[in-house]
């Protein structure tokens, strides 16, 4: 890996313990983890929950980002149509 992209990622991971921000890591298997970065170093992050503090190795890391609101619509108030499309219908001349 390039000392560039080594940079970001340091700078990245930096920022979210500096700030103490509530994180998700997605592994390669599928699984999110939360809970606040609280150190990492070349090979593993340690990552605090409520359950206690993981080691979870860097190569099985997927994705790192900040936690978010995710707003699920429910059945019932989703449109016909999906993101308000018309049907599509049979060519008009």
């Amino acid at each position: 890996m390039s000392s560039d992209a080594n940079d970001v990622q340091t700078d990245f991971l930096n920022a979210l313990m500096r700030e103490r921000k509530v994180v998700w890591i997605f592994l390669v298997n599928g699984i999110k983890l939360t809970g606040q970065l609280m150190s990492f170093d070349k090979y593993v992050l340690a990552l605090q929950s409520p359950t206690g503090v993981q080691a979870v190795f860097k190569s099985a890391v997927s994705t790192v980002c900040e936690s978010h609101f995710v707003e699920h619509q429910r059945t019932s108030d989703r449109s016909a149509t999906p993101h308000g499309r018309q049907p599509v219908r049979g060519h008009q001349r």
